[in-house]
C-alpha cells in the first residue's frame, strides 16, 4: 500500500478511536489531519467534509481559540476550489479570532491567506480594483507582522523565516500582476537572496514559489533564458517535494514561454505534461480546463502561423509583381492585391497576439 494511503488510513483509525472514546480534542485534531492529507492529495471536496467535522466538534466542545487551525484549513481548501466567498468567510473569522487572542502568528497567517484570496479574485476579473486593493492591504499587513515576529519571536524555536520569504513572494507576485515588473523582480530576487543567506534547503517550497514568479517576470521582460532557468527550477523542486499542482503550473509557465518564442511543439509537450499531472489529482477540474484551453490555443496558432508564412510568401511575390508593373495598366490591380495581402497579414498577426492574452498561467 502506498505511503500516503497508509498515512490516511492510520489517521482515519485514530479519528474513529477518539470519537468512540468521546475524546473531543483528539477527534477534532484527527479530523483536521485527515482533511489536510486529502487537501494535499488534491481531493478537496472530501477534504472539506473532514474539515467541517473538525469545525463542528471544535465549535461545540472546545475552546474558541482552537478554531484557528480549522478556519485556516477550511479557508485554504475553499480557495483552492475557487469558492472565494466561502474562503473569505473562514479567513476573516480566522483573522478575527487571532486578533481576539492577540496571536500575531495567526494574524500573519490569516492576513496572508486573505491576500491570496483577494489576489485570485483579482486575477479572475478584468478590473476588480477592490480586490487588488484588499490583496495589497493584507499582503503588506502580513509583511509587517512577520517583520515584527522576526524581530521579537514569541519563542526561541520560531524564526519565521519561511513566512518572511513567503511575504516577499506574495508582494512580488502582486507587483507582477500590476505590471510593475522591475519592482517585482527586485522583491522576488530579494526573497531568493534571503533563502541563500539563511541556507534554506534547495528543495524548499518557498524557493519554488519565488522561482515560479520570477519565471513569469522574466517571461514578461522577454528575458527568455532567465525565464526558462527559473521555471525549470520551480518544476524540479515541485517534483522532488511531491507538489503535483505546483509542478503542473510550472509546466504551464514553460508552455507559455515556448509559445512566446513560437516553439509550438514544445509548448504543447509542456502543456500535455501539465495536463497529465492535473488529471492525476481528484478535484483540479479548473486547472484541467485551463490547460486544455491553452493546448487548443496553441494548435490554432500553429495553423494560423502556417497561413501567415504562406501569406508572407504571397506578399513578397505581389511586391515583385508590383515593381514590375510600375507605370503600366496592371499597376493598380497589383497594388490592390498587395494591400489585400497586407490586411491578411495584419489580421493573422493580430489573432496570434490576441490568443497570447488568453493563455492562462
Amino acid at each position: 500500500m502506498p505511503r500516503e494511503d497508509a498515512q490516511l488510513s492510520s489517521a482515519k483509525r485514530a479519528y474513529r478511536s477518539a470519537q468512540a472514546e468521546g475524546n473531543r480534542q483528539e477527534e477534532a485534531r484527527w479530523a483536521n489531519t485527515v482533511g489536510n492529507i486529502l487537501k494535499n492529495r488534491g481531493e478537496y471536496v472530501e477534504a472539506l467534509r473532514w474539515l467541517r467535522l473538525d469545525y463542528e466538534v471544535t465549535s461545540k466542545h472546545l475552546p474558541v481559540k482552537q478554531l484557528l487551525p480549522t478556519c485556516q484549513s477550511l479557508g485554504e481548501v475553499y480557495l483552492r476550489l475557487e469558492h472565494f466567498k466561502d474562503a473569505l468567510i473562514y479567513q476573516k473569522k480566522h483573522l478575527e479570532l487571532a486578533k481576539d487572542s492577540d496571536d500575531l502568528v495567526e494574524q500573519q497567517r490569516a492576513s496572508t491567506q486573505l491576500g491570496r484570496t483577494y489576489h485570485e479574485m483579482f486575477l479572475r476579473s478584468s478590473d476588480d480594483h477592490i480586490s487588488i486593493r484588499n490583496a495589497k492591504k493584507y499582503f503588506k499587513s502580513a509583511m509587517k507582522l512577520v517583520e515584527t515576529l522576526k524581530h521579537s519571536p514569541p519563542t526561541d524555536k520560531s524564526s519565521f523565516l519561511k513566512e518572511y520569504i513567503d511575504a516577499h513572494n506574495n508582494i512580488g507576485m502582486l507587483e507582477l500582476d500590476l505590471d510593475n515588473l522591475k519592482e517585482a523582480e527586485k522583491i522576488l530576487t530579494k526573497g531568493l537572496e534571503i533563502c541563500n543567506e539563511e541556507e534554506v534547503p534547495e528543495d524548499d517550497d518557498g524557493r519554488s514559489r519565488l522561482n515560479h514568479n520570477l519565471g513569469n517576470v522574466y517571461t514578461e521582460l522577454r528575458k527568455w533564458d532567465k525565464a526558462k532557468h527559473h521555471i525549470e527550477k520551480d518544476i524540479i523542486i515541485c517534483k522532488r517535494i511531491g507538489h503535483c499542482q505546483g509542478e503542473a503550473k510550472g509546466y504551464i509557465n514553460l508552455g507559455e514561454l515556448h509559445y512566446r518564442v513560437q516553439r509550438y511543439d514544445d509548448a504543447i509537450l509542456c502543456y500535455q505534461k501539465g495536463l497529465d499531472l492535473a488529471k492525476s489529482m481528484e478535484d483540479e477540474d479548473a486547472l484541467v480546463e485551463q490547460i486544455e484551453q491553452n493546448i487548443n490555443i496553441v494548435k490554432q496558432a500553429m495553423k494560423v502561423m502556417d497561413e501567415l508564412k504562406s501569406e508572407e510568401q504571397n506578399f513578397k511575390k505581389l511586391a515583385r509583381s508590383l515593381a514590375a508593373a510600375r507605370g503600366t495598366s496592371r499597376e493598380r490591380k497589383c497594388l490592390l492585391e498587395q494591400n489585400k495581402s497586407l490586411d491578411l497579414l495584419i489580421e493573422k498577426s493580430s489573432i496570434i497576439s490576441a490568443w497570447l492574452k488568453k493563455l492562462t498561467i
